[in-house]
């Protein structure tokens, strides 16, 4: 007879024990940092792309204002038959303004020029409700936003004698003169007679006779040609003081300067005494060429850095490797800041009769 060994009341699966035992393993150390490491590496190449496209959005709004504030030249120049001069300052009657202030018609600021009173003068505390307002068109979006004013005591030096008022910034600038220091620290002759400097666009020399406030700068004075001459360019972060992109105490600037953290002029935009003349500087402490004010006009020599040096009255923006520049026929163009130094002082000047080749 055939006998079973299975126990009658166990069931089919009686005595078979089953272990499951899971696929799934975990990241291992190494593996870890290898992500983490590719993360990095990702990160550190995307981060440069992305302030590069912020940089030139900020660069395209830059040209942007100064294709504005040339349009607004030229319509200037329709009414009174002339650019507005970098500034005037007179008596009898008094009149006190800069370009900037002229020009505010042109750029829908109409409300603000009327708050101005050109019968006094710009710091005047009773031109504040008007010179404490930012205006967009004078302001690089590369530049720093929040700037420090100068101190009490400092502001003193000016005769603003009255609190701690804040002005409405300006990162542009008109080139009132070309130093004969241009040329001495590139080995070269100053166009002309003997003379201490040439005439920027929008220089008068009679910026103190009442006349010029309805005659300006007339298109036929400006020699080389308007495609050829500079009307504006950047002088961006006053009043604070910068040096080769970093604050900077002033270098040079006597009793009542020296150390300091702020430029000597162009504190605002309404600011009469915002433009600047070219003396070019050097490049490592900013400090800027000195032309004596007298015959034979002795050049110190301090540098030929042609701009982004110092913006203590010398070409200087925050873009990467050059500045923005509004050329007397509206044309916009960023100007590498290796220029060459007899170049940049040829566009400069408006009756140096230089033949000008531009790569």
């Amino acid at each position: 007879m055939f006998r079973s060994n299975r126990h009658p009341s166990a069931g089919s699966d009686a005595g078979i024990c089953v272990t499951r035992r899971s696929s799934r393993r975990a990241f291992t150390l190494v593996e870890l940092l290898v992500v983490i490491a590719i993360i990095g590496v990702l990160v550190g190449l995307l981060l440069p792309a992305v302030q590069a496209a912020r940089e030139a959005a900020r660069r395209m709004s830059c040209s942007n204002n100064l294709k504005q504030i040339g349009l607004a030249m030229h319509n200037y120049a329709s009414v009174y038959r002339g650019f507005p001069a970098s500034r005037v300052n007179i008596k009898t009657p008094d009149f006190e303004a800069g370009w900037q202030v002229m020009l505010l018609p042109y750029l829908e600021q109409t409300a603000l020029f009327e708050d101005y009173q050109t019968n006094l003068t710009w710091s005047h505390p009773d031109n504040l409700p008007a010179t404490e307002k930012s205006v967009p068109a004078f302001l690089c979006p590369t530049a720093p936003s929040e700037r420090t004013m100068p101190t009490t005591a400092i502001m003193e030096e000016r005769d603003i004698d009255y609190g701690s008022p804040r002005f409405g910034s300006s990162d542009y600038a008109a080139i009132n003169n070309i130093r004969r220091s241009c040329w001495t620290v590139n080995n070269s002759e100053m166009p002309g007679r003997i003379q201490r400097q040439l005439p920027g666009a929008l220089y008068s020399k009679d910026h103190k006779d009442p006349r010029v406030v309805g005659r300006g700068i007339r298109l036929s004075e400006i020699l080389d040609g308007l495609s050829n001459t500079l009307m504006l360019v950047e002088d961006a972060g006053r009043p604070e003081l910068y040096i080769n992109g970093r604050l900077g105490q002033n270098p040079d600037g006597g009793e009542v300067w020296s150390g300091t953290f702020f430029v000597e002029e162009g504190w605002g935009w309404a600011d009469h005494q915002d433009s600047i003349s070219l003396d070019f500087a050097d490049p490592i402490t900013g400090l800027a060429n000195k032309t004596d004010k007298s015959a034979p006009y002795d050049v110190n020599v301090r540098g030929s850095a042609v701009m982004n040096a110092t913006n203590d009255g010398e070409m200087y923006s925050f873009h990467p490797g050059g500045a923005m520049s509004l050329r007397c026929d509206g044309s916009v163009q960023f100007m590498n800041e290796s220029i060459d130094g007899l170049l940049m002082a040829a566009l400069a000047t408006k009756q140096g009769r230089e033949v000008i080749e531009e790569e």
